[in-house]
């Protein structure tokens, strides 16, 4: 069941710099998270390609630095931002390809500009660990 993006979305102008074995989300992602309703998380770059299938990584809410879970990663698939899906069952859905690029360029402010269609990303599908 596809669900979408909140209407306001985290600006994160510092790069969240995480222990090896976390992966961080967005506050406004983490309930979506618990309910079981996001499996798949999109990363910019390969900040996080040491991570293989069948890792066990700890989620933490990137504001609070709670750690909320343990998931299991089950797959991992490399692709640049305009290979990225707008709308999985999933991984929260987008209007269309630009309002993508608005959300994950906020995630990635970092970086100094928006995200452009030839940008690595990384995917990955997770399974909640209870």
């Amino acid at each position: 069941m596809s669900y979408q993006v909140p209407p306001t979305t985290s600006v994160n102008d510092d790069e969240f710099i995480p222990n090896k074995n976390v992966i961080p989300f967005a506050p406004e992602l983490v309930q979506f998270i618990l309910d079981e309703r996001k499996l798949t998380t999109y990363r910019f770059g390969k900040k996080y390609d040491y991570h293989q299938v069948g890792d066990l990584v700890e989620i933490q809410n990137s504001t609070t630095k709670e750690i909320v879970g343990q998931a299991r990663i089950l797959a991992k698939r490399s692709t640049t931002f305009e290979g990225v899906p707008v709308n999985t069952g999933t991984h929260e859905s987008y209007r269309d390809k630009e309002h993508q690029r608005q959300v994950l360029s906020g995630y990635y402010a970092y970086i100094g500009r928006e995200i452009a269609d030839d940008d690595p990303f990384l995917i990955f599908d997770f399974a909640l660990i209870k």
